[in-house]
């Protein structure tokens, strides 16, 4: 424990900004728990979703995606690679940040698959109408 004497010339820091910058250390040291905590999470997040198979509507949406004849040069390349057996769509969608603007792709199929579900459900609840 340090000591101080009254008597001796003033801190360099004020207290204050000493007690301040204290208090901010364990504020640091708890956002960094947590944060270690949520990257723990999403890492167990992740391995789950590596464990079960990929929907056969997710794979039928990356292909026509990145297959189109007017597909983005990134979609293309994505759809080559897998053409050519350098990646997998499981693969492609366990890591979608090794491939250029990968996300992208990933949320086109997302929103391709959902638009799907949508017109399905519409097609359905329209028949039981009249049915």
């Amino acid at each position: 424990m340090e000591y101080y004497d009254a008597s001796s010339a003033e801190p360099a820091e004020p207290v204050d900004l000493l007690l301040e910058s204290a208090r901010a250390g364990g504020a640091a040291a708890t956002l960094e728990a947590r944060l270690a905590e949520v990257d723990d999470l999403v890492d167990r997040i992740l391995d789950e979703e590596a464990s079960r198979p990929l929907e056969p509507e997710i794979v039928e949406a990356l292909e026509q995606l990145t297959g189109a004849d007017d597909a983005p040069a990134h979609f293309r390349t994505v759809h080559d690679r897998v053409e050519r057996r350098a990646i997998t769509w499981e693969r492609f969608w366990q890591r979608p940040q090794d491939e250029y603007r990968g996300f992208e792709i990933v949320q086109a199929a997302i929103v391709a698959t959902t638009r799907e579900m949508g017109a399905t459900l519409d097609r359905y609840t329209s028949q039981v109408r009249r049915g």
